[in-house]
Parts: structure tokens; C-alpha cells; sequence
């Protein structure tokens, strides 16, 4: 596992052990969030890879560049969100 992995992973969990209710179902809907993003952008590699170069279909490959560039786009704002608001692994 990578450094920047095990931080956010412990960001997120000193968030939940000192959050409330409220943080807590943010946190869950993050989470939720981050996973359709992430099986979003690799439909979208689905379909620049077998539509685009296997079956030589570019509109299903432009669909699936601009699928994986937007999720890829909006997940990496979610990290940098992510990183801003939740505090430290190391801070109680």
C-alpha cells in the first residue's frame, strides 16, 4: 500500500473515530461517491479499449475519453477536498 493511501485511509478514520452522526454519513457518502466515480472512469477505459481500439468504434471510444477524463476530473477534486477538510491521521 502506498504512503499517500495509508494517510488518506488514517485521515478517514480519525474523522469518523472523532465525528458525529453527520460527519459520519458524510464521510460514508464520500465514500459512495469516490466508488461510482471510480467505476465510472473505468467504463470509460472500457470503452476506449474495446470500443475505440479493439472493435475500431470511435464514438464509443470519444464517449469513453470523455467519460474517464470528466469522473477522472471530478475524483481527483473529491481527493484534493478530501485531503483540505479531514484532519491528520495523527491528531485526535
Amino acid at each position: 500500500m502506498t504512503s499517500s493511501l495509508r494517510d488518506a485511509r488514517g485521515r478517514a478514520a480519525a474523522a469518523w473515530a472523532r465525528g458525529g452522526t453527520g460527519a459520519r454519513l458524510a464521510l460514508a457518502l464520500a465514500g459512495v461517491l469516490a466508488t461510482a466515480l471510480l467505476g465510472a472512469f473505468l467504463f470509460g477505459l472500457w470503452h476506449i479499449l474495446v470500443g475505440g481500439f479493439v472493435k475500431g468504434n470511435w464514438r464509443a471510444g470519444g464517449f469513453g475519453i470523455a467519460l474517464a477524463a470528466g469522473a477522472g476530473v471530478v475524483l481527483a477534486v473529491e481527493v484534493k477536498v478530501g485531503q483540505r477538510l479531514l484532519p491528520p491521521a495523527g491528531s485526535s
